[in-house]
């Protein structure tokens, strides 16, 4: 791999690594398929059961094993490498995602329709976090670039995610939500074929590294790794309420669809704060960075208790946002220095903080959604809020977990050598 160490910390600087072109390209495409399958497996559905509740409880049967498993998914990429754990887990996905839709045509009953869903969630492919280990090993002889690819990673996965549904909406509006179900599929296998067909991929998976060498232990059992999940559990709880009482706001003004705009304010913010911070300079640590991100995040979640009107609650929103793309960015750089100082599984490691996010948002949501009819939007944020700074002072309060010595660590370890391809060197994701 390229081993220049002089490249500026710019987004055009980490675009112009060759090697890492084609698998970014893979993971951004499998990202968009998950972005556009809620809205397509819920019209799907609905349109072949003629019932919304089938349909939201097949919807939920999938989320609920994506979500659970995502931790044993990772580990089965960290033990057999990405090549041939993408694949053993890709080729079920799709094969149960094509049971999912041929059940539902067929008019089967909807315990059937609910096992598929299940099974189809337990082998969703981790693209993302398979993408941050590889951009930690690509890049491991230019450290300076490693902060702008996670800050381009993280604001990449946030366009994908808010163009999702749009793309979502657009299928079905022109052809059938048969047919986006058919793009989910499609852009799943592509992004992984063009992941694990690239020069990088092929490099690392065939690397010959000594099995003492390899990844071990679990990253829970690390104590920086507890504070970042307990964190992004906080984090996603936030997220989570916002993005119910955000449109509720905007109903209760006599303008539902301003719930959309809402919802977009939060997610430009997101984009412009990664933006920025992937290209401004850095003289502190990861983990003096994250503790004041937090802190920061907490308080711009305070003028949301204050107001109940939709314009100010955009501004407001917007600046809340500015924080979520440079948190994930900063947690992705301190994962990478856990794992590489302790010699812990990396993908189930990158894994953790999105599955504490998820966790943290479904539960923000749900709680959200018991409040607000009986305490209105103002005592529903407040408690996030509470929730928050909760997080905001376990965080200074376990920075130490976060400081990580990694002058003399080694580069990041390679993945377990892929059985299906020939040995020859080097790491990989």
């Amino acid at each position: 791999m390229t081993t220049h160490v002089d490249a500026r910390p710019t987004y055009l600087a980490v675009l112009a690594v060759r090697e890492a072109r084609s698998p970014f390209l893979g993971s951004c495409l499998a990202r968009m398929s998950f972005a556009v399958l809620p809205l397509s497996l819920l019209l799907s559905v609905r349109d072949a059961t003629g019932s919304f509740a089938v349909a939201g409880l097949t919807s939920g049967a999938l989320s609920a094993t994506l979500t659970l498993f995502a931790p044993a998914r990772a580990r089965l990429i960290d033990r057999k490498g990405s090549r041939t754990g993408l694949i053993w887990l890709t080729v079920p996905y799709l094969l149960g995602l094509a049971a999912l839709i041929t059940l539902a045509e067929a008019g089967a009953p909807t315990e059937a329709l609910l096992g598929a869903a299940a099974v189809a969630g337990v082998f969703a492919p981790p693209l993302g976090p398979t993408m941050r280990v590889l951009w930690a090993k690509i890049l491991h002889t230019r450290q300076p670039l490693l902060h702008t690819a996670y800050a381009l990673d993280s604001v990449t996965e946030e366009v994908v995610f808010t163009v999702g549904p749009l793309l979502a909406g657009g299928l079905i509006a022109v052809a059938t939500p048969l047919a986006s179900m058919i793009t989910v599929m499609v852009l799943i296998a592509a992004g992984t074929v063009c992941f694990v067909l690239s020069a990088a991929t092929v490099a690392a998976s065939a690397s010959d590294e000594p099995a003492e060498a390899q990844p071990r232990g679990r990253p829970m059992a690390l104590p920086g790794m507890r504070t970042l999940v307990l964190s992004f559990g906080g984090v996603g709880l936030v997220v989570g309420v916002l993005q119910v009482v955000l449109p509720f706001i905007a109903d209760q003004a006599g303008s539902p669809s301003a719930g959309g705009v809402l919802l977009a304010l939060l997610s430009a913010g997101s984009a412009v704060g990664g933006l920025t911070y992937g290209r401004i300079g850095r003289r502190s640590t990861p983990g003096q960075r994250f503790s004041v991100l937090v802190t920061g995040f907490t308080l711009t979640v305070l003028p949301l208790c204050l107001t109940e009107s939709p314009v100010p609650a955009g501004a407001f929103a917007f600046l809340v946002g500015l924080c979520l793309a440079p948190l994930f960015t900063t947690a992705y750089l301190l994962v990478n220095d856990l794992v590489t100082a302790s010699r812990t599984a990396p993908t189930e490691a990158n894994t953790w903080v999105s599955t504490a996010n998820n966790g943290g948002f479904a539960a923000g949501s749900a709680a959200a959604g018991v409040l607000l009819d009986s305490q209105g939007p103002s005592p529903t944020v407040a408690l996030a809020f509470a929730v928050a700074a909760a997080i905001a002072v376990m965080t200074v309060l376990r920075r130490r977990t976060l400081e990580v010595d990694t002058s003399n660590s080694e580069p990041p370890a390679a993945e377990p050598a892929d059985r299906t391809a020939p040995v020859k060197a080097e790491p990989e994701e």
